[in-house]
């Protein structure tokens, strides 16, 4: 708050007006001046600490998505390795054969800081193309880890029958259909998981590159 005080002594005349406005004026200007260095200092400090934050968080899950990739290339020999198992439960049903296996696990990503730039209002502060640049890593984030849930949803949906038979169990025609479809369908939501996690790969390496 800035205060504004009263003259002590009685002006005479206009060149004690003057003298006194401007001695205001000046005042006013610093005062100004010295609070907005104060606040773009504050603003310079909060962008740093939030970009600082974010970085940190892309070298995270830059391993994050390794781990994902791993995952998925393995879940996909797995599926494969499901779909002969049916063929030979189909083709042999009183026969010895493999078992069938659905797993996958959610791979999360760090946003914290992410998170608090945007409610610290550090974003605004930025320039454009580097709120851009962060905005766009942590939406293709969100949607990689959406996809992600939605593969857990097709690997309980297709293991949910399985699940509940015996170890002698042998699939009806009917069933090893229906089963055979679960598969191919969590294949193709792997595969689009997949192209996802590899854009998300490519953003993170692009955004290192471009910070060096």
């Amino acid at each position: 708050m800035l205060d504004v005080h009263a003259p002590h002594n009685r002006m005479e005349g206009v060149r004690d007006f003057l003298l006194h406005l401007l001695t205001i004026t000046i005042g006013l200007l610093i005062a100004l001046g010295l609070e907005g260095c104060v606040e773009r200092h504050h603003h310079r400090t909060l962008v740093h600490e939030a970009e600082e934050g974010m970085r940190g968080e892309i070298s995270h899950n830059l391993q994050i998505v390794e781990s994902l990739r791993n995952q998925i290339a393995t879940q996909q020999k797995t599926l494969n390795g499901d779909l002969k198992v049916l063929g030979d439960m189909r083709a042999h049903p009183a026969g010895a054969h493999g078992e069938l296996s659905f797993s996958f696990g959610l791979e999360g990503f760090n946003d914290v800081a992410w998170k608090t730039a945007q409610s610290t209002g550090a974003m605004g502060y930025m320039p454009y193309s580097s709120a851009r640049a962060y905005s766009d890593i942590y939406d293709t984030q969100a949607v990689v880890f959406a996809a992600e849930q939605q593969v857990v949803e097709d690997v309980l949906h297709a293991s949910s029958f399985p699940s509940t038979q015996g170890k002698d169990w042998a699939p009806t025609p009917q069933q090893a259909d229906e089963l055979a479809e679960r598969i191919g369908q969590l294949r193709m939501r792997l595969m689009l998981l997949n192209s996802l996690v590899t854009s998300l790969d490519g953003s993170y390496r692009e955004f290192q590159k471009n910070e060096k």
